[in-house]
């Protein structure tokens, strides 16, 4: 009895965890759908899709045209995915993953923002930067987080109207699911939601207590608290405008809201939406997960990319592989580093990170830390209470805070040159970039320290951390430089002069480009440029092969940008062939045939008609031949 008592328990347990299991939730990439469905469409396909795979599917959302966000109940994600994958409408189906905030942070004044300023290592030097431009309100960062506590006095100046992505309510905690107020209300879990089937549904059933992060208010503090107005802190840029999106509640982000706030944060459609009015030149996601990037993320990165639209995003926090959506290749992956200069022992590290940036330690064992990231917050530790700011009692750390630090940095530089675009400014962040430093304690990366007080540690390379680490000063004095451009023809053909035009070049404000440096790369032999010191050149290109010529511009300061560009040149066709004159003569060989016409026609003249000259169409071809005396002909 006993046993029977002890089966029927572990039956009822299995089933009440079944029970409160996550649904698996997908997105799903229709075949030859590229505009958006209307509502009841979407709800008809993804119920002719349900009923072809054997699989009750609930339709969440549209993230993108073509796009399907999915919930089932009482399936493996694994086979709902092998299901869809097998359906021919079926373009590419991937997991609806949550993402989660890479760090809780915490954060005061000027003084205290070491990583802002100089005397660290690994400080990123936007005191240099200032001195060039300190932002400017034409340029609009979004931040893809928790919402943002609208009201905060360092902020509040600063924002556009936002958007509340969250499509499950219980996931939002605000009520209801989206709209068109990004606040963060707090994500908070107590008792009450750890109870909640609603919230079990979205996140499992192992959903641990926490205090509210605010962590979308402290992302845009770093990247635009308001500069120099005798209040709180500074942000990396004093003037850009934040665009608050949120996407994460209180436990986490599904992709597919992610993905439609990156596409509406960009000016792009999002089904249901109206476009945004104020548009996004860079995206700050300090947010992830683990995994490879997904095709619902490349596509919607390569979009962006272009519009002209940098997306910047948070390495992670697991010392493991970079996380998604950073390591999607058009993004701009940003680690963490130690005020030091060394890995920081939480970060995530690997060959897709392009930069590093300071994420805050402590070094001592008790509070309070001594190197956070402080930036603005809230008191309330559940729903909103007094705008505040963080310190090191309360430390804020995390790849989270290195991310909104490169934002600003590309917010700034795009105020001092908004020619620049996003494969522009990940270019000249990385080539400005200052070496990493070397701690002879610890090994190098991708090997990490194990002990107590280092764990996780290990000196940078190129390979592990990025180009190196952030330098503010150096990027916006690179971003100042002008940007080159050639414009040609791609093909040409042998024996011609290609005409190469690098009058698209643009210089920043205030200056003018003076000078033009042009040179050929490679070419096959015979190759040269008729002027070397002009604005425009011809390319000569005597024979065929592959021909590549670089221009550098100079601006009136002084700074200098070079661009190249590839003419593919075929081989000249060759010139018509001539039918053989008839050779004249026979017998002795060697005789004119000058006289054969004139015979000719002296033996046919009695029989010749003489037809009237072709005019246009119009004019003859109603009329019958007429007939001509011969002798009546003028010779």
């Amino acid at each position: 009895m006993n046993r029977i008592i002890r089966v029927a328990v572990a039956v009822l347990a299995a089933m009440a965890c079944a029970s409160a299991a996550a649904d698996a939730r997908v997105i799903v990439k229709l075949r030859d759908q590229t505009t958006g469905l209307r509502q009841a469409q979407a709800v008809e396909r993804t119920r002719s899709l349900a009923q072809r795979i054997g699989v009750a599917l609930a339709h969440r959302n549209q993230p993108a045209p073509g796009m399907l966000a999915l919930r089932a109940s009482g399936i493996a994600i694994g086979d709902l995915l092998a299901r869809l994958a097998d359906d021919p409408a079926v373009e590419f189906a991937v997991e609806d993953r949550l993402r989660t905030a890479r760090a809780l942070p915490n954060d005061p004044l000027f003084d205290t923002q070491w990583y802002l300023q100089s005397v660290e290592a690994a400080a990123i030097g936007a005191d240099r930067a200032w001195d060039i431009v300190t932002g400017d309100g034409a340029i609009v960062v979004a931040v893809l987080d928790t919402g943002i506590r609208p009201g905060h006095p360092d902020l509040a100046p600063r924002l556009v109207a936002g958007y509340d992505f969250i499509t499950d309510a219980a996931l939002s905690g605000d009520g209801d699911g989206r709209d068109a107020d990004p606040s963060d209300v707090g994500d908070f879990i107590d008792a009450a939601a750890q109870s909640d089937p609603a919230l079990q549904a979205v996140c499992g059933a192992g959903l641990l207590p926490q205090e509210s992060s605010w962590h979308g208010t402290r992302v845009a503090g770093i990247i635009a608290a308001a500069g120099n107005n005798s209040l709180g802190i500074s942000g990396v840029n004093w003037n850009a405008r934040v665009l608050p999106l949120r996407v994460l509640g209180k436990c986490g982000g599904f992709d597919s809201d992610i993905i439609a706030a990156m596409r509406w944060a960009a000016g792009l459609s999002v089904p249901g939406l109206d476009l945004n009015p104020t548009p996004a030149r860079i995206i700050n996601m300090s947010l992830g997960g683990e995994g490879a990037c997904t095709a619902a993320y490349e596509q919607v990165i390569q979009e962006l990319l272009s519009r002209g639209v940098l997306v910047v995003s948070a390495a992670g926090n697991e010392t493991g592989p970079v996380e998604s959506p950073a390591n999607c290749a058009a993004a701009l992956a940003v680690g963490g580093l130690r005020h030091i200069g060394t890995k920081v022992g939480y970060s995530s590290l690997g060959p897709e990170i392009d930069v590093s940036a300071p994420a805050g330690n402590c070094v001592n064992p008790t509070l309070p830390c001594l190197f956070p990231i402080d930036t603005t917050s809230n008191a309330g530790t559940t729903t909103p209470a007094a705008d505040t700011y963080t310190d090191g009692n309360v430390p804020t750390i995390g790849t989270s805070f290195s991310a909104p630090q490169v934002a600003g940095v590309a917010a700034l530089m795009l105020s001092a040159n908004p020619a620049l675009g996003p494969n522009d400014l990940i270019d000249r962040i990385k080539s400005s970039a200052r070496p990493f430093p070397s701690d002879p304690t610890i090994p190098t990366c991708p090997v990490t320290a194990t002990g107590i007080d280092n764990l996780g540690q290990c000196n940078c390379t190129t390979l592990t951390c990025g180009a190196g680490m952030l330098d503010a000063g150096a990027a916006v004095a690179a971003a100042a430089a002008p940007v080159a451009a050639i414009s040609a023809a791609a093909a040409a053909t042998a024996g011609t002069t290609t005409t190469l035009d690098a009058g698209a070049s643009v210089a920043m404000a205030g200056r003018t480009i003076v000078g033009w440096l042009w040179s050929i790369v490679s070419a096959p032999d015979g190759a040269s440029l008729t002027v070397v010191d002009a604005e425009r050149t011809g390319l000569q290109t005597p024979v065929e092969g592959s021909y590549v010529v670089r221009v550098t511009v100079t601006d009136s300061a002084g700074a200098s940008d070079e661009a190249v560009h590839v003419v593919t040149v075929s081989a000249a066709a060759p010139p018509p062939v001539s039918e053989p004159e008839p050779s004249g003569g026979g017998g002795g060989g060697g005789g004119s045939s000058g006289w054969l016409l004139p015979l000719t026609l002296l033996v046919a003249w009695p029989w010749l008609e003489v037809r009237p000259t072709r005019r246009s169409r119009s004019a003859v071809h109603n009329r019958p031949p007429k007939e001509i005396d011969p002798t009546s002909v003028d010779c």
